[in-house]
């Protein structure tokens, strides 16, 4: 029987990733992430003045902060009109610092644990990302997209 592969191999640096200070506006982050499009990272790394992550910021979370209307429970009720998306009465929801709409991350997950671990907490949790640590500093993250093609490639192996 083989063992389940550690994080280790799946992790993406944050260097590599998506990642703004706290006080940056939500413009800001939706150049990053409109920038990031080609590298289908859809989520925006958050940290504090010392360099410690406090949470994520995903397109969902941006596209609720400039138009809550699209969370409406009838796609009926949301109006098909792009300038209302930027109506001048919104422009300064996008000067606002994006500390004001981020997920805090209060799960983090050791790049010695193994893939498995990982798949539990993102389903118990209902995460598409969790932020990894060596020793005791966040070294990157690992995303569902990752690790559902690793347990699908050992599942079509048999």
């Amino acid at each position: 029987m083989s063992k389940i592969k550690k994080l280790k191999n799946l992790v993406i640096s944050i260097t590599n990733y998506p990642h703004m200070p706290y006080w940056a506006t939500l413009e800001e982050a939706i150049v990053l992430l409109n920038f990031s499009y080609e590298t289908a990272h859809d989520t925006i790394l958050v940290f504090d003045d010392s360099y410690k992550l406090i949470g994520v910021l995903d397109q969902k979370k941006i596209l609720r902060a400039i138009h809550p209307g699209l969370s409406k429970p009838s796609p009926e009720k949301v109006s098909d009109e792009w300038e209302k998306l930027i109506s001048t009465n919104k422009l300064d929801q996008f000067k606002k610092p994006i500390k004001d709409f981020i997920t805090p991350l209060n799960i983090i997950i050791d790049v010695e644990d193994h893939i498995l671990k990982a798949a539990h907490l993102m389903l118990k949790h209902n995460m598409d990302l969790l932020p990894v640590k060596e020793s005791e500093n966040v070294v990157g993250v690992v995303k569902m997209h990752d690790i559902f093609h690793e347990i699908a490639a050992f599942i079509l192996k048999f």
